[in-house]
């Protein structure tokens, strides 16, 4: 038996999830756009080859050669580029923090035929993340302290020991946790896409140790800027949960006795647990350590996480809170959590994680608010 859940994602904060790809100068043009009456920046991605192949033979081989500058610019050659050779347009919300520092290049969102969305496996791992956090006792942290071992360099933890202990969870002791996992019943789809993703400067917010904040665009004096394309703000999307009942293929698989997982009701109240704690986590943050806009974001979007339409985070900049047991590691078990703490190779004894990666105007990215239309 199958339940189809449709499901309307409402972004509260830009979202990135990275392709891997980035693209340069020599591949955009900066300009402007009337959008819903206004004027604003936009950035115009072109469409190289097409753009080449419309060259004249003189122009291609300045061009090819212009090309070999790693410092070249698009608009240094052709700033006036006919809308034909645009694959599309981003919304700039670049600051100019410096005239003279450029924007060299800009991560792409993941995206098909040009356009961007959420990939249904982002979902589900938001999902699993907030179900195993809800499972997880203090018996079973004790046991991850037992996967934590020192070496002359520091403390390690047995990864393979680990995954197996996370598979218990929802897979068949025996056979291929995989092939077992109570997560293959369950398909998420893909959003439907957008076509214009808004362009957003990063910065990072570090607590210091004096209880302040630092704010930077790089480390070690060096401005280097970076830029991602988003999904913008209160952007709305659409995506489908299915589930597959079947009590005799469970049982022959050995999971019948997680078969709850699976259960809408039961999936809505781990996400709005999870995202409860983890917004607790960053008010407590932002109060500690002053940082005023994120204790604003923080209170209005804690307003929109109810058990009815529950929040996830997912992609960059969720951070090792919101991707890991960790915060019920250190609320339950302060002893494993610096245990855990000292396997990563920076750590802080005032404050770990100790910061955090938002947009230049302050805002944390990821957050989404789930509406289910059953």
């Amino acid at each position: 038996m199958s339940e189809v859940h449709d499901i309307t994602l409402q972004t509260l904060s830009p979202i990135y999830i990275g392709a891997g790809k980035e693209y340069g100068a020599s591949e955009f043009l900066f300009g402007k756009a009337k959008l819903k009456g206004e004027k604003v920046d936009i950035i115009k991605r072109i469409d190289l080859s097409k753009y080449y192949s419309s060259l004249p033979d003189d122009r291609k081989d300045k061009f090819t050669d212009s090309l070999t500058n790693s410092k070249f610019e698009l608009s240094q050659f052709d700033s006036k580029i006919n809308k034909e050779f645009v694959r599309y347009n981003g919304i700039s919300k670049i600051k100019c923090i410096d005239k003279d520092i450029p924007v060299n290049e800009i991560s792409e969102h993941i995206k098909t035929s040009d356009k961007l969305y959420i990939p249904g496996s982002s979902i589900k791992g938001s999902i699993k993340t907030a179900i195993f956090y809800d499972i997880v006792d203090d018996e079973d942290i004790e046991e991850i302290s037992h996967m934590i071992y020192s070496t002359k360099r520091g403390r390690n933890i047995d990864n393979r020991k680990y995954n197996k202990f996370i598979n218990s969870f929802f897979s068949a002791e025996r056979g291929n946790p995989a092939q077992t996992s109570i997560f293959r019943f369950m398909q998420i789809a893909d959003t439907n896409t957008i076509k214009r993703p808004t362009i957003e400067e990063t910065k990072t917010v570090m607590a210091t140790p004096d209880g302040r904040k630092n704010e930077f665009y790089s480390r070690h004096r060096t401005i280097v800027r970076s830029f991602l394309e988003t999904i913008p703000r209160n952007s709305k999307l659409k995506s489908r949960i299915v589930t597959n009942y079947d009590s005799n293929i469970y049982y022959r698989l050995g999971i019948d006795d997680v078969q709850g997982i699976l259960d809408l009701d039961y999936i809505k109240k781990a996400l709005y647990n999870f995202s409860k704690d983890l917004i607790n986590y960053e008010l407590d943050f932002s109060k500690k350590y002053k940082i005023s806009y994120l204790n604003k974001f923080y209170n209005l979007i804690s307003k929109h996480n109810t058990i009815d339409t529950p929040l996830l985070r997912v992609g960059s900049g969720s951070g090792l809170m919101g991707t890991s047991i960790n915060m019920k590691i250190k609320d339950l078990d302060p002893n494993t959590f610096n245990q855990v703490q000292e396997t990563f190779r920076k750590s802080y004894d005032y404050e770990f994680p100790k910061s955090r990666k938002i947009t230049a105007g302050g805002l944390p990215f990821g957050w989404i608010k789930l509406n289910f239309n059953e």
